[in-house]
């Protein structure tokens, strides 16, 4: 922003230290600081003559060749010189648009007595062209020759201030002139100190209003919505209902932008009753609002219901739908409602592409992510920051690391999140010493980590098993960085020692932690426990995880298993039925896998896909195949109460396994499989998709609810630690 303009330095006609604030009239002018009614510059604010009907070719123009045109014709015949008709001139070069306001200030010195509303075209022009400094520059000049502003020049030049002590100046100018009872004036004084972020200024003048109109009410309650204060905006349209002042649309959209950051739905659906009374049913900019409003409430089918009754949408209107959607996992909606958007004709943009790409990170939908890549290449649609951070995001949780590098790389501009998003899906993908490279670069590029760039840090460490690096940067946060530790990072420092085998550590840690633990951290080292047998600590893990959730299904599972594996059968039995006497029921694990660009879903033995019987002549196959590779199931991971083979049986229809069985039979040999599943990988299909990798061929890509697995060759990158 350019330095603020000093206008104290001015000899103004209504500053404090001009004779003319004390009845001293000057040569030139005698301006009292009441409303100017004599004098000789007071005839240049008095009402224009009768137009010449020359003034009709004005009128029609449109164009600046075709005023040029008229101008010439208007000197030729000295017609020009009548002060309404150059005034006409002056503000039809100033236009927003059309005009131009270098021919504007050249025509202003062709004009010997230019009237206040000729001025006050220029500084309008200035103004609508985004060209504040010239605006304020040009006021300055106008005071210094003596013109006189009036009650229309205010309202442009506090559009026009962008710095506080600057606005503050005006606000004396205005107020020195008279026109502190003018509420055209004080709105758009409110609006300035709005903008500049003074909210306090912008209440006094609001409270000092002698009238409020509605447009008063609206430009208040617009100030507290926009700078995050939404409570105080409800509250004041609380107060405007009770003063019995009708809100119009401007009123209502500004009211529901305070609704949807309060997530307020009860005065939402309260403005819902105001549209439909005062018949503003058909009104694009308020029900778009409202939509938001609902999406963001979490109430998406109201949203969508008001969607669909729109007879007019726009682009904004299709956004905040899809991201609803988006928001509310429905990811197949929200691709369905772009490819209605794509048949009315409707394009997306940034906003669209960036919804629907964090669709695909959820579903791990790659093909889809690169065809939405694909679109966004052939619209042009500007990769800035946002969509750029998104498209990195995409390609690295849908496993595609490689990708994800690529879209870096071609970024012009990245920001911490863009590094973050990098950083994290190194880490994830088990490549943790890459992503500690990127996180050393990012420090020499300048940019400043934060608190989720140290999440990533830290998983990396784990993976990596660098544990004293792990350490080290953990405690870096707080000495050189600020950041407070908060339960994420603890939660990865307990990864971190656990994977290592350090469990006393892990647990002494928890305990000298600033927050309780949550049932991540517990989680985290009640794993450690059953990949390094440390039954005692996973006991006291286990207690501490039920007490917090006593129908946390993951605790059970996981200590009945470590029961199991130490031969300790009558534990593991009881836990099973501490289970059932709880009605603690093991989540359903669901898996997806993505083949043609089309998002397939599976559940534990799942009959209802079109080509189950050859999903399950596969998965018949594979099963044969792993048992002569030397795969054992691994059976204490059923925990119901049934024979040993009927445990065989539901192993076999994980719902993980009947994806890869749809995988190999949809796809060519030596293609890629990739599997999202809901939960944590279980240790058998762990096992069995190591030996699948292997005996088929294939590179398989899993993520769980922890991170990824890329099983390759009878191998796993998580190295048995997940």
């Amino acid at each position: 922003m350019a330095a603020p303009l000093s206008l104290h330095h001015i000899r103004l006609p209504f500053s404090s230290d001009n004779p003319i604030l004390h009845n001293k009239p000057t040569t030139s002018t005698a301006i009292a600081a009441a409303p100017i009614t004599t004098a000789t510059k007071t005839s240049r604010t008095s009402s224009p003559i009768e137009p010449h009907p020359c003034l009709a070719l004005l009128d029609k123009c449109s164009t600046m060749s075709e005023l040029k045109q008229i101008h010439a014709q208007l000197l030729r015949t000295s017609l020009f010189f009548d002060a309404f008709t150059a005034s006409k001139v002056v503000a039809f070069s100033s236009l927003e648009g059309s005009g131009s306001l270098h021919y504007a200030r050249l025509v202003l010195t062709q004009i010997p007595n230019p009237t206040t509303y000729t001025c006050n075209s220029v500084i309008r022009g200035y103004t609508n062209k985004d060209l504040p400094c010239e605006a304020i520059f040009f006021y300055q000049e106008m005071i210094i020759q003596g013109w006189v502003p009036d009650r229309f020049t205010f309202p442009s030049l506090f559009k026009s201030c962008g710095d506080l002590w600057e606005g503050k100046q005006l606000h004396c100018h205005s107020t020195k002139l008279g026109f502190a009872s003018d509420s055209y004036i004080q709105n758009t004084l409110m609006n300035m100190y709005s903008n500049c972020g003074c909210l306090i200024s912008a209440r006094n003048v609001f409270d000092k209003m002698l009238e409020k109109s509605v447009v008063s009410w609206a430009t208040m309650i617009d100030a507290y919505a926009q700078w995050d204060q939404p409570i105080e905006a409800l509250k004041l349209f609380d107060k405007m209902e009770s003063g019995s002042v009708d809100p119009n649309e401007v009123t209502l959209v500004n009211v529901l932008t305070a609704c949807a950051k309060a997530r307020d739905l009860k005065m939402a659906k309260r403005v819902h009753q105001y549209i439909e009374e005062y018949g503003f049913g058909n009104h694009l900019k308020l029900n778009t609002a409202l939509m938001d409003v609902y999406c963001k409430c979490g109430c998406v089918l109201l949203a969508r219901d008001l969607f669909d009754k729109m007879p007019e949408k726009n682009l904004f209107s299709w956004n905040i739908m899809i991201n609803g959607h988006v928001e509310d996992s429905n990811y197949d909606e929200a691709f369905v409602l772009f490819r209605e958007m794509q048949l009315k004709g409707e394009k997306g943009d940034k906003v669209t592409m960036v919804s629907l790409l964090l669709a695909c990170s959820h579903l791990g939908a790659l093909e889809l992510g690169k065809w939405l890549h694909a679109y966004i290449e052939k619209e042009k649609i500007e990769v800035d920051v946002t969509l750029g951070t998104t498209l990195v995001d995409m390609y690295a949780k849908c496993g595609s690391i490689d990708g994800a590098s690529e879209v870096f790389r071609k970024l012009l501009e990245k920001d911490v999140m863009t590094w973050t998003a990098l950083i994290s899906g190194f880490a994830s993908c088990g490549q943790g010493k890459k992503a500690l490279e990127h996180f050393h670069e990012m420090q020499t590029s300048g940019v400043k980590p934060d608190a989720i760039t140290f999440v990533g840090v830290l998983a990396a460490c784990s993976h990596a098993g660098l544990v004293d690096e792990g350490i080290s940067h953990f405690n870096s946060m707080h000495e050189v960085y600020g950041i407070q530790p908060s339960i994420e990072h603890y939660g990865c420092m307990v990864d971190i020692l656990g994977r290592a085998g350090r469990i006393a550590e892990a647990e002494e840690l928890i305990r000298k932690m600033q927050m309780p633990p949550d049932r991540f951290v517990l989680g985290g080292l009640l794993g450690a426990c059953r990949v390094h047998g440390n039954l005692e600590a996973a006991e006291r893990a286990a207690q501490q995880l039920l007490e917090l959730d006593p129908d946390d299904d993951g605790a059970y599972v996981l200590l009945s298993n470590l029961y199991s594996s130490m031969k300790k059968w009558e534990e593991a039995k009881r836990i099973r039925e501490l289970m059932a006497e709880r009605n603690v029921k093991k989540a359903p694990g669901c898996s997806l896998i993505e083949v043609d660009g089309i998002v397939h879903e599976f559940v534990k033995g799942d009959s209802s896909h079109p080509q189950s019987t050859h999903i399950y002549e596969m998965l018949q196959d594979m099963i044969e195949r792993l048992k002569k590779a030397g795969y054992v199931p691994e059976k204490s991971e059923v925990l119901l109460d049934i024979d040993e083979e009927e445990k065989e049986t539901a192993l076999s229809l994980h719902s993980e396994k009947l994806a890869i069985a749809f995988g190999l039979i949809s796809t060519n040999p030596g293609t890629t499989i990739r599997v999202v599943k809901n939960l944590r990988v279980c240790s058998d299909c762990h096992t069995a998709t190591k030996i699948i990798s292997k005996v088929y061929n294939r590179e398989i890509i899993v993520r769980d609810r922890n991170r990824f697995h890329r099983f390759q060759d009878g191998s796993c990158s998580c190295k048995d630690f997940w």
